[in-house]
């Protein structure tokens, strides 16, 4: 009985592998449109803020 358990563990490892494989070559072209390097940045980070508010206190 055990080791049909071990066997059953076993295929099923390889199944998920090979299953997890043959998504990723579906998958091959890329998820983003625009990297993201490429994006704009739409919040002020936290440094800059920092220096803003020094500014205005001038």
């Amino acid at each position: 009985m055990s080791t049909w358990l071990i066997v059953l563990i076993i295929v099923l490892g390889l199944a998920v592998i090979i299953g997890n494989l043959s998504m990723l070559q579906k998958s091959a072209h890329p998820i983003r449109r625009k990297s993201l390097n490429d994006l704009e940045e739409t919040l002020p980070r936290a440094g800059e803020r920092k220096k803003n508010s020094d500014k205005s206190k001038d």
